[in-house]
């Protein structure tokens, strides 16, 4: 943590500089992840059936028992609930949330946690969130491409537990209005150079297949070969894109939509192979299957129903490492979109499980959710155990026998800050304008010919200095009347008795999602003692914790 000579959050430091630095470095003692060691024993393993009768952990304790690695304590209340939370919400649990899951030590909670945040309003605008960044992308694509309409339409598709191969279906052939079909989006923000990008982000999000070097050379490392990456492309031939116009208050015409269609074509695709000779590809899928290029056939259509045959494993394959590692932190097969026998999955049989059962649920994304969720790897301390028995070892990542440390997405931390802090509430309420430029400092493009974009927190020094004196931060420890911190002190000033355990309980809830161990209790009481002004030591204890790896992280 980095001292703030003279300043904290834009006001004067009212303490002597020999306990300014005593509670800088008592706040980072603080603000350090809390250790098995540290904290309470782990309540046991919840008892309901439930949460243990998932076919997933038989193959996954067959293949820890093969490796002979030990496998991570059954993580805490604590831990899976703030987990669960970021994972199926996007965001940490509130106080309240987190009062009532840990206050609670009825059967079968942890599945009853589950189908309440499946239910949630925020599940579906989560993945609607998720999804949209996949399909096209955090970058601004201009005025022809309506990321609002796409996540929107999303949102409506994960809402009404739509199944995946219907979903998948309608965005590879989806037509009409961008604005009134958000699915169109997806083909209009890759349609350049010939539908290259159209080509390799489809057959990579819905089919688990990394093409796209092969469109100038054979694949040198397995199969794929240059008439595979354009058998693909010459689907996307017959695609014709048109703006709209209309006319403003003013009387002038102004672009207003843009409008898909597909027309049958007789077109193939031509590329240039390494010997200098040209090549012609007609419209082939990747098992080799091809289509006619008749007056009458229009070529999405085709491949859509190619994508979501249920004879293919490739869409559940897909679905299921992608999820897989996005609840896990990594994918049976990594990079997930790279599946292959050049690329061997760790334990394939698990994967081939997955998938199977994905297919057979008619690709029920929740259903899919509940089986990883409810697995033993899953339920995992992030703590891993050595042979025997102490903390810090024994961690094998392609085995998933403790669970990975995780940062959060952009969109996760700053949902999260404000659920935390409730800064949104003295800032004029939740400003997208605000959102939008705060996640753009996580952005960093690779100029390849897909767009791709690499977001986290990666504790970049822009990046740290804007968590810790950013105007989100600010906003956070004002202590402005309606704050979570005014509020905390308000309620207070009720309690009968021990208000400072009260304040205290409340900010470790707030940033961490768990009580502070006894140690940590003590510490920040001493200092609430030593200071008559409890607001300042209160906003120097939150500003340690929110910055802190514990709250950066998902474990």
């Amino acid at each position: 943590m980095i001292a703030r000579e003279g300043r904290r959050i834009g006001r004067p430091c009212r303490v002597s500089a020999a306990a300014a630095a005593g509670l800088v470095i008592t706040l980072v003692i603080l603000a350090k992840p809390a250790t098995a060691g540290d904290r309470p024993a782990p309540k046991p393993p919840m008892d309901a059936g439930s949460e243990r009768e998932n076919f997933l952990d038989p193959l996954l304790e067959a293949a820890w028992k093969d490796a002979g690695v030990k496998t991570a304590a059954p993580a805490s209340d604590e831990e899976f609930l703030r987990r669960a939370y970021l994972d199926l919400l996007g965001r940490i649990p509130s106080v309240e949330e987190a009062r009532s899951f840990l206050g609670t030590r009825e059967s079968g909670k942890r599945v009853k946690l589950i189908e309440y945040l499946l239910n949630h309003v925020d599940f579906p605008k989560h993945f609607a969130t998720e999804w949209t960044t996949l399909l096209i992308g955090r970058s601004n694509q201009g005025r022809r491409i309506d990321r609002a309409a796409l996540t929107a339409w999303l949102r409506k598709q994960f809402a009404a537990d739509r199944p995946w191969n219907d979903v998948v279906y309608d965005l590879v052939t989806a037509t009409g209005s961008n604005r009134e079909n958000g699915a169109v989006n997806y083909t209009l923000a890759h349609l350049e150079s010939e539908a290259v990008p159209l080509t390799a982000r489809t057959t990579r999000l819905f089919l688990g297949q990394q093409i796209q070097c092969t469109q100038c050379h054979d694949h040198p490392n397995n199969d794929w070969k240059q008439s595979d990456f354009w058998g693909i492309n010459a689907f996307f031939r017959g695609i014709k894109a048109e703006e709209k116009n209309a006319t403003n208050a003013a009387g002038l015409e102004t672009y207003d939509h843009t409008e898909l269609r597909d027309e049958p074509s007789t077109a193939t695709a031509r590329f240039e192979r390494r010997n200098g000779m040209m090549g012609v590809a007609f419209p082939t899928f990747l098992d080799g299957s091809k289509i006619g290029i008749g007056d009458d056939v229009i070529r999405r259509v085709e491949l859509g129903k190619m994508i979501v045959d249920p004879k293919s494993d490739l869409l559940p394959r897909a679905m299921a490492n992608r999820m897989w590692a996005q609840f896990m932190g990594r994918g049976f097969v990594n990079p997930v979109d790279d599946i292959g026998p050049h690329n061997v999955a760790a334990n394939p049989e698990i994967l081939d499980a997955l998938a199977v059962a994905f297919r057979d649920s008619k690709y029920d994304v929740k259903q899919l959710i509940r089986w990883i969720m409810t697995s033993r790897a899953y339920q995992a301390s992030s703590v891993a155990q050595r042979a025997g028995g102490s903390k810090g070892g024994g961690q094998d990542e392609g085995l998933f026998n403790v669970m990975l440390l995780r940062p959060m997405t952009p969109e996760q931390l700053f949902d999260s800050l404000l659920t935390a802090t409730e800064a949104h509430k003295t800032a004029g309420g939740r400003d997208d304008a605000k959102r939008e430029a705060w996640l753009r400092q996580f952005l960093f493009a690779f100029g390849n010919d897909e767009g791709d974009e690499a977001t986290s927190f990666q504790g970049t020094i822009p990046q740290s200095l804007m968590m810790m004196n950013g105007e989100l931060m600010k906003d956070a420890l004002s202590g402005k009347s309606g704050s979570f911190l005014a509020n905390v002190l308000e309620q207070a000033r009720k309690q009968r008795r021990a208000p400072a355990p009260y304040m205290i309980d409340e900010i470790y809830l707030a940033a961490l999602s768990r009580f502070p161990t006894t140690k940590e209790r003590n510490m920040a009481m001493q200092y609430l003692q030593a200071f008559p002004d409890s607001l300042y030591v209160l906003q120097d204890l939150f500003w340690a914790l929110l910055n802190s790896n514990e709250f950066i992280l998902i474990h």
